[in-house]
């Protein structure tokens, strides 16, 4: 079976709402919900928060998920996601081997557990990534 590797960036910063992945939504913090959902996706052999704040470094662990300390020049305003992801990748691939790199983005909790599994099987399934 490939290792299917789950990476959530979620900075602390935040000119338009600050501490926006930690803000209750519905009952739960922000970024709780991508958690909840993508620890329900079997397919997932590991799930790591990338963070540049302990608050949410924090909560990641009491979802018993791993996490990466983001170094500020890499979570600012005009910071890319690359960048987060790949330094994300060089921290995990230190640990383990990645064959696929799932992201979730914390303000967009609206999606469900089969929505990740779904996605990675359609994956799976079409010419451009064979598993």
């Amino acid at each position: 079976m490939k290792n299917i590797v789950a990476v959530i960036l979620a900075r602390g910063g935040s000119k338009s709402i600050p501490k926006k992945n930690l803000i209750d939504f519905c009952g739960k913090p922000l970024l709780a919900w991508s958690l909840e959902q993508v620890k329900n996706v079997k397919e997932i052999s590991s799930i790591w928060v990338s963070s540049d704040d302990k608050k949410i470094i924090d909560l990641a662990k009491k979802y018993n998920v791993n996490t990466i300390l983001r170094p500020k020049y890499l979570s600012k305003d005009n910071s890319s996601s690359i960048s987060g992801w790949l330094h994300a990748l060089k921290h995990i691939e230190q640990k383990e081997n990645v064959d696929l790199l799932v992201s979730l983005q914390p303000t967009s909790p609206v999606r469900e557990s089969v929505d990740i599994s779904n996605a990675i099987k359609e994956l799976s399934i079409s010419k451009s990534f064979v598993f």
